[in-house]
């Protein structure tokens, strides 16, 4: 493993879920429990495993102390700087690198704190250095979506999607927006249709929020000061403007505010310092096979995808079917995606007594699980009690959970500090934090927590 050096890392970790139900209390997403450790840490092994020395990490200002304390546990030898984002202002990802633009000094690359996935980033990486591109982007086709049935009330809610134009010859990302804003009829600019020969339609790939940009995008995110979001708002700019080109001297026109040029566009920022233009033009490489233009047809922004073959693991803990999909499948995947051995599934502070506990199950540390239970895919926290004549299978319990004796519990989601009082009966269900589910409760797809104006059950 090579160090880096050329590029700054950054991982974004201030994102409270708005798309996870807000029966979480105040946890962040990122300290959401998956296996052995805080969803957080697997975007920082992730970059410590492609030869990242350190980074910088977005958080917001009342989760930095968890934050530190859930990491310190964590095996890491990556240095991270938590930077805070203002907890009272409505931020949202641009507006996060904003915020940091005067640590930035190098081309930078931009990965969720919600991701999990065994990918070697140098693919990312090598595909950005050998364009010498502005930007260049990750998704997975990971192919339909495996189907499971999710704990809480039942919703017909549907997942957003992205419809991704790649133009398979070249890697080029020539195309990108939600299929939300559109009610029938995609229409694609009949420049993209002459300009790129064999362009590909995706409307199931999942985009990582990986992003590698050049120093100078930065630059003009602040400069311009009108991005709020880096999904949403900026890589869409960036992906159309590689349609324009820069306009003649005489058609800049106008006044100046502030003293910053009014006309002043994306390409006065996209100037080459080096040989870069005089090397294209002396090589007798080209990107495309047909026409009569040069290399990447003249184009000053060139922004490209990368998907990795289909047995990559890729997920993004954004929703409640992804943090329950990552959990089911962390413990089978988990050198090829950690690089590291999993040396204990039970905790050695912990005290297991029972005997019936399969493979695929974890404890936390200082929990306590009595002689006569049956644990069975299940995920259990730090500082949780089960009691005798338990019957866990398919669940995951948080820290500070207990369980009271002579409960069954089938694929439930039991958030912190909730109590499962006695004989209760729950399948399907989500205990929201410090919540008592009474004795004898009999619950089929029940959202059990204390209800809140801004509830929010969506899967």
């Amino acid at each position: 493993m090579h160090k880096i050096l050329e590029f700054q890392a950054v991982v974004l970790a201030a994102g409270r879920g708005s798309r996870l139900p807000d029966v979480g209390g105040t946890v962040s997403k990122c300290l959401l429990p998956v296996g052995a450790y805080p969803l957080l840490w697997y975007s920082l092994n992730m970059l410590e495993r492609v030869g990242f020395q350190e980074t910088m990490v977005l958080v917001l200002d009342e989760d930095k102390s968890s934050i530190l304390s859930a990491l310190e546990k964590c095996p890491l030898k990556i240095k991270y700087e938590l930077i805070v984002i203002p907890a009272e202002e409505d931020w949202g990802t641009a507006n996060s690198l904003k915020h940091i633009s005067s640590r930035v000094t190098t081309d930078l690359v931009v990965v969720s704190g919600d991701l999990i996935s065994n990918i070697n980033l140098n693919d990312v990486l090598n595909l950005y250095r050998k364009h010498d591109a502005v930007l260049a982007s990750l998704f997975f086709n990971n192919g339909p979506e495996e189907w499971i049935e999710l704990p809480g009330i039942k919703t017909k809610a549907k997942p957003d999607r992205d419809l991704v134009c790649i133009d398979k010859d070249t890697e080029r990302l020539c195309f990108l927006a939600s299929a939300s804003d559109f009610e029938e009829n995609v229409k694609i600019p009949r420049l993209l249709l002459k300009k790129f020969n064999s362009i590909s339609m995706f409307s199931r790939l999942l985009d990582a929020h990986v992003y590698v940009i050049k120093h100078w995008v930065i630059n003009y995110l602040v400069d311009m000061d009108k991005f709020t979001s880096l999904k949403g708002e900026l890589i869409p700019h960036l992906i159309k403007k590689q349609l324009a080109k820069p306009k003649k001297l005489l058609e800049k026109k106008g006044t100046s505010e502030r003293n910053v040029d009014v006309n002043k566009d994306i390409f006065d920022y996209a100037v080459e310092s080096g040989y870069e233009t005089q090397i294209r033009q002396m090589s007798a490489y080209n990107d495309h096979k047909l026409g009569n233009k040069g290399v990447y047809g003249g184009d000053i922004i060139r922004c490209y995808a990368h998907i990795p073959p289909k047995n990559t693991f890729g997920i993004r803990v954004n929703t409640l079917s992804a943090y329950y999909l990552s959990n089911n499948k962390i413990l089978t995947k988990w050198e090829e995606i950690t690089g590291l051995p999993l040396y204990d599934k039970i905790h050695p502070n912990s005290d297991v007594k029972t005997k019936q506990i399969d493979e695929i199950s974890t404890v936390g540390d200082k929990s306590i699980v009595s002689e006569k239970t049956s644990i069975k895919e299940t995920f259990i926290g730090s500082n949780c009690t089960i009691e005798n004549k338990v019957r866990l299978t398919n669940c995951i319990l948080m820290n500070n959970v207990t369980i009271k004796e002579g409960c069954v519990l089938q694929d439930c989601i039991i958030y912190t500090g909730a109590t499962v009082d006695t004989n209760c009966s729950l399948q399907y269900c989500l205990v929201g934090p410090h919540h008592l589910v009474p004795t004898t409760t009999k619950g089929n797809h029940q959202l059990l927590a204390e209800i809140t104006d801004n509830m929010i059950t969506l899967g």
